[in-house]
């Protein structure tokens, strides 16, 4: 009985340990989650920003354009 009682308890013990080092992986990994989810939140919002000033340069690009096309048809249109 005393052997059975002594298996159980080392049992226990390794089932203890092993847990404390689920815990501290656990706990590892929340923290890389979260430095990963601030680096993707970052360049999200880098894309973002680099996309809207993309965008802002095409439609002053269009605008420009279309002046410049409307300037040459007037000049045309004058004789």
């Amino acid at each position: 009985m005393d052997n059975l009682y002594h298996e159980i308890r080392l049992l226990r013990e390794q089932l203890l340990t092993r847990i404390e080092l689920l815990e501290d992986e656990v706990d590892y990994l929340t923290e890389e989650n979260m430095y990963y989810s601030k680096q993707i939140y970052e360049l999200r919002s880098d894309i973002n920003s680099l996309f809207g000033d993309i965008k802002q340069h095409t439609h002053e690009g269009l605008e420009y354009q279309e002046s410049s096309e409307e300037v040459n048809k007037k000049s045309k249109e004058t004789p």
